[in-house]
């Protein structure tokens, strides 16, 4: 069955790699970047029928809001599936008494204002598929947005600020998660793990290819008990 995907941040790494896996499959694939003209893969990606590159800028309202709209035409029906897989760290800050409010005000600016207003954007083309369909919402997190976990993961220094973030990001998925399961709703976090991309660095451990494989394999098959939850990318269910 060929389903409708938002795939934010998806100009490289686990964003194309969404995009690509899910075009591969006779999805139909909106593709969100920033500068999609200047994406290699993405403009790559655009060879398959059902792919479409949407310009999208997280940080701005306006531009979410002009998404939505050029998405509404190539998705008349509504959207099936939001994957909130915009994010950033790269923050300069490394200990938590040290912290410098421009990284907390620039990471929650991504991670956590800008899943919120793309997700409140795209609500209405969400519902559009009716309460007799399932919908789903899938925001990228991190094993370091755990408060259960930090002391194993980064007990003393890290990144702080993205940690936060990431933390706050969490509860705004468990509460949307509440709000919105009436409505026939499974939304939830993932952890990709630590994966190879310009973020995680090319000696992390997990291959993007094998981390959207087990994404959308667990994305696939979630039904409503999984809704409010937080799993990894191998559908390990992970402790908020």
């Amino acid at each position: 069955m060929s389903l409708a995907y938002v795939v934010t941040g998806a100009s490289r790494g686990l964003g194309l790699e969404f995009a690509n896996q899910l075009a591969a499959k006779g999805h139909t694939v909106l593709a969100c970047a920033r500068n999609p003209a200047n994406a290699a893969g993405l403009q790559k990606l655009l060879e398959h029928k059902h792919c479409h590159a949407i310009t999208m800028d997280t940080t701005d309202l306006d531009s979410i809001k002009a998404a939505v709209e050029q998405m509404s035409e190539y998705a008349p029906q509504g959207i099936d599936v939001l994957i909130n897989n915009a994010g950033i760290g790269g923050e300069k800050s490394t200990r938590p008494e040290n912290l410098l409010d421009t990284d907390l005000t620039t990471l929650f600016q991504t991670n956590v204002v800008g899943v919120s207003n793309v997700t409140k954007e795209l609500l209405p083309l969400l519902r559009l598929r009716g309460k007799d369909h399932v919908k789903k919402i899938l925001n990228m997190s991190s094993i370091i947005g755990s408060i259960e976990l930090i002391n194993q993961v980064a007990p003393k220094n890290g990144q702080p600020a993205c940690s936060i973030s990431k933390a706050a990001l969490n509860m705004y998925t468990k509460m949307l998660a509440n709000n919105l399961a009436k409505e026939n709703f499974i939304v939830y976090a993932s952890y990709p793990g630590w994966c190879a991309t310009d973020l995680g660095g090319k000696n992390a451990p997990v291959k993007v290819k094998d981390s959207i494989l087990g994404q959308l394999a667990k994305l696939d098959s979630a039904t409503a008990k999984d809704n409010g939850g937080f799993f990894d990318f191998k559908g390990k269910s992970l402790p908020w």
